[in-house]
């Protein structure tokens, strides 16, 4: 009984000096003066025009020197993509082989045909002439009835560049549904 009375009053000590505290700074900080007084004359408007320098004058400068660090605006994580050329952002088809690719469908139109192609992921896209496909910067050149050329730059064992045709062909009972 005496050792619950003496944990009783110790918990209530402890509260005591909480709150004392608590108060102490809380009086402590509304009794504080600001740091610079404003005169305010009769209206209630300021009277001082100027503000004190070291008020609104930064005391450093930053100067951005753009051959010495990066570009803060440009994303990191995009920066390896394409050969470091942070410019261009490669679309879903951008990032396929051509191989991969799985034509479904084409629709003929008198302005140009329109291909429905597959990504391996199971998405649809729409090709038409002059749409980049591919990672080796593909470009589709025609869509016909029953197939789809594209352009594609390839380099050989020697490191020299070649330009060649990936054809897409429609499979015959994919064209009939």
């Amino acid at each position: 009984m005496r050792k619950q009375m003496t944990q009783i009053r110790i918990k209530g000590v402890i509260v005591l000096l909480v709150l004392v505290l608590v108060t102490a700074l809380t009086a402590y900080a509304q009794a504080a003066e600001p740091k610079e007084r404003i005169d305010v004359g009769k209206d209630g408007k300021l009277i001082q025009t100027e503000m004190p320098k070291e008020v609104y004058a930064p005391k450093e400068t930053y100067t951005y020197i753009p051959g010495e660090r990066r570009d803060p605006f440009v994303s990191l994580l995009s920066a390896g993509e394409k050969g470091g050329n942070l410019g261009d952002e490669l679309t879903p088809l951008q990032r396929v082989d051509l191989g991969d690719l799985k034509l479904v469908g084409i629709v003929k139109n008198p302005g140009g045909n329109t291909a429905l192609i597959q990504t391996p992921d199971g998405k649809g896209y729409l090709l038409r002439k002059g749409i980049r496909v591919g990672k080796n910067e593909g470009i589709v050149e025609s869509i016909s009835d029953d197939k789809v050329v594209v352009k594609e730059k390839k380099t050989d064992f020697l490191g020299q560049i070649k330009v060649s045709d990936f054809v897409l062909t429609l499979k015959k009972e994919e064209g009939r549904r």
